[in-house]
């Protein structure tokens, strides 16, 4: 599926910022980190957003899908590629896959009940493999190194970071 590159930007940024955010998490309890993304762009809106503009079928999102790591080539060929194109194009089991994860993040994110540490360690390591794994060798170094300085959950308040929002483009 073919990604506008700007939104592959934010999303790399968006999935960076939940990484964190859920490495953060682990030593605090659940009610802050939902603190924490009512002032940000919700997982949910960022899942609808890919059903709509992506033509998703939202039947499909209910199938269990598992995907594999990017081959060497795979990533070696993005990566060269990254400063030529301007798109992002992603398989579509991984578009439907992060769109799981994302409303299942939601979903631990509006419940008021606890979720077990071990499922949250889980799905950020989910989150993780997808975005480094994939996303980030269809950018260009330049746009993953600014993307890396996305605020998060917990931070180092001495540490320079930049706003989800300055990522969004009038997506959200």
């Amino acid at each position: 599926m073919k990604i506008n590159y700007s939104f592959g930007v934010f999303l790399y940024a968006y999935l960076h910022q939940i990484d964190l955010s859920l490495d953060r998490s682990r030593w605090e309890p659940l009610d802050n980190l939902r603190d924490f993304y009512r002032s940000q762009i919700s997982p949910q809106k960022v899942a609808i957003y890919l059903v709509d503009n992506l033509g998703l079928d939202v039947k499909k999102l209910n199938n269990l899908i598992f995907i594999g790591e990017e081959s060497l080539w795979d990533k070696i060929k993005d990566s060269l590629l990254s400063s030529f194109k301007r798109d992002v194009i992603l398989e579509d089991d991984k578009v439907y896959f992060l769109c799981q994860k994302l409303l299942l993040l939601d979903n631990f994110l509006a419940d008021g009940e606890q979720v077990h540490k071990l499922e949250i360690e889980k799905l950020r390591i989910e989150f993780s493999k997808l975005n480094y794994g994939t996303v980030k060798f269809k950018l260009a170094k330049k746009d993953r190194l600014k993307a890396n300085n996305i605020e998060h959950f917990l931070q180092n308040e001495t540490l320079s970071t930049i706003k989800i929002c300055e990522f969004n483009k009038g997506y959200f």
